[in-house]
């Protein structure tokens, strides 16, 4: 598979680079942030101490910032990517030759799950299709025991 860069990446990518002398594997752009993939070994030194690389970040780039470890394997991905949403459980359904990873959440955390004007859960979707060729859904888990799709 070949990948063409833009010159806008190739700048995006620099300016990561610039600011944490790590390369980032990937990037998806939203219209108020950016995420930003990296090994699972660099990712430390990519958000630097106490932050700092995503605040430098956020002020050279004029949007909200999120470095992720990215991973080969999607389930480690979707729970790197949600790194900071309690999840019950992953389940991958095969639907027409296509994997669809349903992703059980507790409702509390239902919306840091799906973001801001469901930013997070569009930008999992683009990042899944585009990495693995999947697609995702989130479950929340109620306390009572009843389920919802989103």
């Amino acid at each position: 598979m070949t990948i063409e860069l833009t010159g806008e990446d190739l700048s995006i990518f620099s300016a990561f680079e610039k600011v944490t002398h790590v390369m980032p594997t990937d990037y998806l752009a939203t219209e108020n942030f950016m995420i930003f993939l990296v090994t699972p070994e660099t990712l430390g030194k990519a958000i630097g101490a106490k932050g700092a690389n995503i605040d430098k970040l956020r002020q050279a780039l004029m949007k909200r910032v999120v470095i992720i470890g990215d991973s080969s394997d999607p389930e480690a991905f979707i729970r790197s990517f949600f790194g900071n949403v309690n999840i019950s459980n992953i389940e991958e359904r095969n639907i027409m030759g296509e994997s669809n990873y349903l992703v059980t959440v507790d409702e509390k955390d239902r919306g840091i799950a799906i973001g801001r004007d469901g930013e997070r859960i569009k930008a999992a979707k683009v990042l899944l299709k585009k990495k693995f060729n999947a697609s995702i859904q989130l479950r929340t888990k109620r306390s009572s025991g009843n389920e919802g799709v989103i």
